[in-house]
């Protein structure tokens, strides 16, 4: 046994305290009823049986209070192993600390609001790990790669421009730093994030480090610090920096450096402004949302078992059993009064799940999510409840907050709640546009369940998807590169088949009956070349383009009498929207020194 915080448990030297106020009340008790009474007379007024009771009362009392303590202290017993995996991409951000960063147009000045940005983002990171280089008039690894962001914390905090030898600002070299500090095995996406205010001062050419981080596939994310108005240079022993001639030096944000370097990579290019969250839309629309996580730690932890509920349920015994019982018949009242108010009432959150479930079934999903988050309130953490918002979030539209709930209601015993959860965030991946996730989550789902055919169905369609979707671009990319005739002649080719997609106004049975009567391929939607990963619009799109569908689906498999369109939109809307499962039931060498010319 193990107790999680065992300081605690001196409160059970309130015990010895507490017997030492009883007894002392006793006997002055005792004492005060000698002066009225004596002998038989005492007996009388105050017999032994309530001396003996108010002893009793006290000895529950004490008893409350051990196991109370006890309680506080948090008792584990018993443990399971559970398997936990961390899943993210590489990530190196190169952070100027020149003394232009300490210019004060930014407040409290530029390098400050950049590690302060960066303290903020490591707050969002999802099993990534970062690396941090510094960088003035040279660059170094400060932190190498790293799943502690507690340490990469310490790192940070520490640097300033009198950290670093050389002054000046080599972006060239920071970027060069950043590429030697990526694993080459790694199989996982990479990115720099490069925080700085553009002025470089080094002689290498930014644009050509740029491009060795293209060859390598790593993208470059860029934030400028600072304003486009020149701003002097505060000085460690007081003034500003001035050159050679005795001028004052003006420190301003270069952009142009910055943007085109970002471009050459296929990444973007932002300006840190007060009150913007810059860095934490890099990576949430770009690295996080494009980029492909990998597997970076995995095995299994210790997880004990609480106990605490054992002496809590003693104490609160106790408790209630020394208010209930009379030391004369007027106490009698008192401890019935008492049994009546601890009498257990039922519990809100069952009413709210009822009332949920009812408006989930006659398809009011927006009162079926406020009833879902209500019952959430007395219980945020069990799997039912965040599978039951998940579902509520699905039906409205919401896909976002869905995967978010879907992925929490996983961490459950439930190997049925957590099939469910599994197939219904491959569901939702698919219409965020994460095809590929989608398909991860399907195959947990079989393993699961292997003879579940909706997600057999599911997994076929969506990599059927994918791979049309790749002949199709492998297709266009062969017509770019064709003689115009070619290109002519699939032009018209293309009105065509537009002509007939049109008919996809209307009705759906009237489009089912259609495709019966033609031959296998024939009329075939065009789906949009999204290649192996889909915006949301795109999994819209091809996934019918309408909300949840209003009721159950047909079960019957559909790709055969369909010409084997394996594509078609209504069959996405089926085999996507099948959402039956009923809510609430289980439910970073040190160079050498060097003079430069400008050192800023």
């Amino acid at each position: 046994m193990t107790f999680f915080r065992i300081e605690m448990l001196f409160f059970i030297w309130t015990v010895p305290l507490l017997l030492l106020v009883i007894v002392y009340g006793m006997r002055r008790r005792r004492d005060i009823l000698n002066r009225f009474s004596s002998g038989h007379g005492l007996g009388v007024i105050a017999p032994d049986t309530v001396g003996g009771r108010r002893w009793i009362k006290g000895a529950l009392l004490m008893g409350a209070v051990l196991f109370g303590a006890v309680a506080l202290a948090g008792p584990r017993y018993g443990y399971r192993w559970q398997e936990i995996r961390q899943q993210g991409v590489d990530i190196i951000i190169a952070l100027d600390c020149s003394r232009s960063m300490t210019a004060a147009d930014i407040q409290p000045d530029r390098l400050e609001r950049a590690k302060r940005e960066v303290f903020d983002l490591l707050a969002m990171l999802e099993g990534d790990r970062v690396g941090l280089v510094a960088f003035a008039g040279t660059a170094f690894l400060q932190c190498p790669l790293t799943l502690d962001y507690d340490a990469f914390n310490l790192f940070l905090g520490a640097l300033s421009p009198d950290y670093l030898p050389v002054g000046g600002t080599d972006i060239t070299g920071a970027l060069e730093t950043a590429l030697t500090s990526f694993d080459p095995k790694s199989a996982s996406d990479k990115a720099v994030i490069l925080i700085t205010d553009g002025e470089n001062t080094g002689d290498g050419d930014p644009v050509k480090a740029a491009e060795a981080l293209k060859k390598e596939d790593i993208k470059l994310f860029c934030i400028g610090v600072g304003g486009s108005a020149g701003v002097p240079i505060p000085e460690a022993a007081g003034g500003f920096k001035k050159d050679r001639s005795g001028q004052i030096v003006l420190s301003r944000l270069d952009e142009t450096t910055l943007k085109k370097i970002a471009m050459v990579t296929g990444g973007t290019y932002v300006r840190s402004v007060a009150g913007d969250m810059d860095l934490d839309a890099i990576y949430t629309d770009e690295i996080r949302r494009k980029m492909e996580a990998e597997t970076l730690a995995s095995g299994r932890r210790q997880v004990w078992e609480d106990r605490f509920q054992w002496p809590l349920a003693l104490a609160l015994l106790c408790l209630v059993a020394e208010l209930m019982l009379p030391v004369t018949r007027k106490g009698l009242v008192a401890g019935l009064l008492a049994a009546l108010i601890l009498s257990p009432l039922p519990p809100a959150e069952a009413s709210d799940t009822r009332e949920g479930i009812a408006a989930y079934e006659r398809e009011d999903f927006e009162q079926a999510l406020k009833h879902f988050t209500d019952a959430q309130l007395d219980a945020p953490d069990r799997p039912e409840m965040l599978y039951n918002v998940a579902d509520a979030y699905y039906k409205t539209g919401n896909f976002e907050a869905a995967a978010d709930h879907y992925r929490q209601a996983l961490e459950t015993d439930d190997a049925g709640l957590k099939q469910k959860a599994l197939y219904n965030l491959g569901n939702t991946e698919f219409r965020r546009g994460n095809a590929r996730e989608a398909i991860g989550h399907y195959e947990a789902a079989l393993s699961l369940d292997p003879e579940d055919s909706r997600t057999k169905e599911n997994l076929e369609f969506v990599k059927k998807v994918l791979e049309q979707q790749k002949q199709q671009q492998q297709s266009g990319d062969s017509q770019k590169n064709g003689d115009p005739k070619d290109q002519e002649d699939q032009e018209q080719k293309s009105q065509s088949d537009g002509a007939r997609d049109s008919k996809s106004d209307q009705d759906p049975q009237q489009q089912e009956g259609s495709r019966d009567s033609r031959p296998e391929g024939d009329g075939e939607p065009q789906r949009p070349e999204f290649g192996d990963e889909m915006d949301p619009q795109q999994a819209q799109q091809a996934a019918g383009d309408k909300p949840p569908d209003d009721g159950p689906p047909d079960q019957t498999p559909r790709a055969d009498r369909q010409g084997g369109q394996t594509g078609d939109p209504g069959q996405a809307e089926r085999m996507l929207n099948r959402l039956q499962d009923q809510p609430g039931r289980a439910l970073m060498p040190a160079g050498g020194r060097r003079t430069v010319e400008k050192d800023w």
